[in-house]
């Protein structure tokens, strides 16, 4: 049996135009993805700016405010302060009594946050024991176990009242802390006021009534000068007031006629 195979290609038409298609099919794909990347690239720049620009402009803002309020603070300082002299002449006497309140009351509340931090430095150093002074000191089970499972810290147990209690308590109470007190106190005394140390103004004999004290006659010298004086101005004072005459005259006259 004889076949026919007959085979028909399109060799004019349909293949130039499929190749066509192809071609402009990836040419507008690259341009496609070209497209998107510039649009994501100016979308993420449009976000940054977008949300930078109102942030310079809110911290600009709470900078300005901040500012402000701290100027205002320290003009009512001063307005306080001022008043409280009693010397504006726009201020009256009552508002400078209740401005001089105010100052102190502000200092002492002042004072006092001071006292607080500074009681806290003090527990914290003994909790902290770097140099191993505190040793002995000994924390009740309570607080050592907060220490431990990590509930509480050594900053913030040294604002705690009752440990700070109990470390000054260490110092008062314990031999150890007595101890240190002592230590430190014994440091801090001035030489002139330790026993055996205290040295008199010199010319001062160290036996009594015994030789020649030149700081003793000079001090008699100038007592006697001194009633002279005394005496000089009150004969030279008028029965019936009015300004005295120069008490200086008698004594030049004398000086006149011992260089004749």
């Amino acid at each position: 049996m004889a076949q026919d195979l007959t085979v028909n290609i399109k060799t004019t038409s349909d293949v130039p135009q499929a190749m066509d298609k192809a071609k402009s099919a990836t040419v507008s794909f690259a341009k496609q993805v070209e497209d998107i990347k510039k649009k994501f690239s100016t979308a993420f720049k449009d976000i940054f700016l977008g949300f930078t620009a109102p942030m310079v402009l809110i911290q600009s803002a709470i900078s300005a405010i901040s500012a402000a309020m701290e100027q205002a603070k320290r003009d009512a300082k001063e307005g306080i302060a001022l008043i409280a002299q009693g010397e504006s002449r726009f201020a009256t006497s009552e508002e400078a009594r209740a401005a001089r309140f105010f100052k102190r009351k502000k200092e002492l509340d002042d004072e006092r946050k001071l006292v607080e931090k500074g009681r806290s430095e003090i527990t914290k150093q003994i909790l902290e024991n770097e140099d191993g002074m505190f040793k002995d000191f000994q924390l009740p089970e309570q607080y050592l176990r907060q220490l431990r499972e990590g509930s509480a810290s050594i900053a913030s147990l040294s604002q705690d009242k009752e440990v700070q209690r109990i470390a000054m308590e260490y110092f008062t109470r314990t031999d150890q802390g007595r101890k240190i007190t002592e230590s430190l106190d014994a440091g801090a005394k001035p030489e002139a006021l330790k026993a055996g140390t205290f040295k008199g103004p010199e010319g001062f004999g160290s036996v009594i009534g015994v030789g020649a004290n030149p700081v003793m006659e000079a001090m008699t010298k100038q007592v006697e000068v001194l009633e002279e004086i005394k005496l000089i101005l009150q004969e030279s004072m008028p029965s019936g007031g009015g300004v005295p005459p120069s008490f200086t005259e008698p004594l030049n006259a004398a000086s006149r006629v011992g260089n004749v």
